[in-house]
């Protein structure tokens, strides 16, 4: 398609910039396919200069020399875990705006292009997995529970309307990262993320989105083990967002959970009541239960021949 005057003037003049951040953990077998799915050509089209960034921990396979041969950027990260991943990327990109995907191939990064659009009225994108399709082999019926359990803990502490806290696809506007103050190293990044978020009172919006079966690359979360160290850290998370407004002085709703002043106040103090007395003990208990039922079931329904 011939260039126009019209086109090459909103590319010089509007252009903005997209980082696209993958963090990354021996992917060889999908990197590559992650980085060319990104729209380049719809997103330039659209006034979006993307910039491919990996943030990788350390792979011992070739996930770091074809993300080069892609055009991406190498951004090492000594420390273990996603988490460390991400606020290394968080600091050291800066961008109009940025979109985290995992380096799977299972999140749809082709949807940049919406995502950057819902960009234009919300601060934060996220791709909900339990809104959209989700491809047979890709979750087990474990993993749906525990996204749904955690999702209903993260509504229930943070007032935010939101259905899969767990998504491994984000879209941020840039002065989002820059204000994250982030802690979790590991596979409880996003619900830090969900967090931080709420405590600066970013607009959130979910985009319905088709979850991909893993192919051969092996996961690397442990349902039950990771599912409840992630609700632990949501639960500590809020518990330390208290601790600062009573230490602080700061009122509830520069946290995201009064937006309404004085009309909900009674709401803030009744949920703390509940967290404190009942909610360690019975959601961690539950949980744990719930997820070793589901565990015994799918064990039990494999042993029969």
């Amino acid at each position: 398609m011939p260039r126009t005057r019209a086109h090459d003037q909103h590319t010089s003049e509007a252009m903005q910039t997209i980082a696209v951040i993958i963090p990354t953990l021996n992917e060889e077998r999908s990197i590559g396919k992650v980085i060319d799915d990104v729209p380049v050509a719809d997103l330039l089209e659209n006034g979006l200069k993307p910039f491919v960034y990996v943030i990788d921990g350390q792979s011992t396979d070739n996930t770091r020399e074809i993300a080069v041969e892609k055009g991406a950027t190498i951004i090492l990260e000594e420390r273990q875990g996603k988490g460390s991943a991400i606020q290394t990327a968080f600091k050291s990109i800066t961008a109009d705006y940025a979109i985290m995907v995992d380096g799977d191939d299972t999140y749809p990064i082709e949807m940049a292009t919406e995502i950057t659009c819902l960009l234009k009225k919300y601060d934060v994108v996220i791709g909900s997995r339990l809104k959209g399709t989700i491809e047979p082999g890709a979750m087990t019926k474990l993993n749906v529970a525990g996204n749904v359990l955690l999702s209903l803990l993260a509504r229930l502490l943070f007032n935010v309307q939101i259905s899969d806290v767990c998504s491994g696809l984000w879209g941020y506007r840039g002065r989002v990262i820059r204000s994250l103050e982030l802690s979790a190293a590991g596979f409880a990044i996003e619900v830090d993320m969900l967090a931080e978020c709420a405590r600066n009172g970013f607009h959130i919006a979910e985009i319905p989105i088709t979850y991909r079966a893993r192919g051969e690359n092996p996961a690397k979360l442990s349902s039950v083990k990771d599912g409840l160290r992630i609700g632990t850290f949501l639960i500590k998370k809020f518990l330390s967002q208290k601790k600062a407004r009573e230490k602080y002085g700061i009122h509830s709703r520069d946290f995201n959970v009064a937006p309404f002043e004085a009309e909900v106040e009674w709401l803030d103090r009744l949920k703390e009541l509940i967290v404190d007395v009942l909610m360690q003990p019975v959601m961690l208990g539950g949980v744990a239960l719930y997820v070793f039922a589901l565990w015994l079931r799918e064990r039990n329904s494999q042993a029969v021949p």
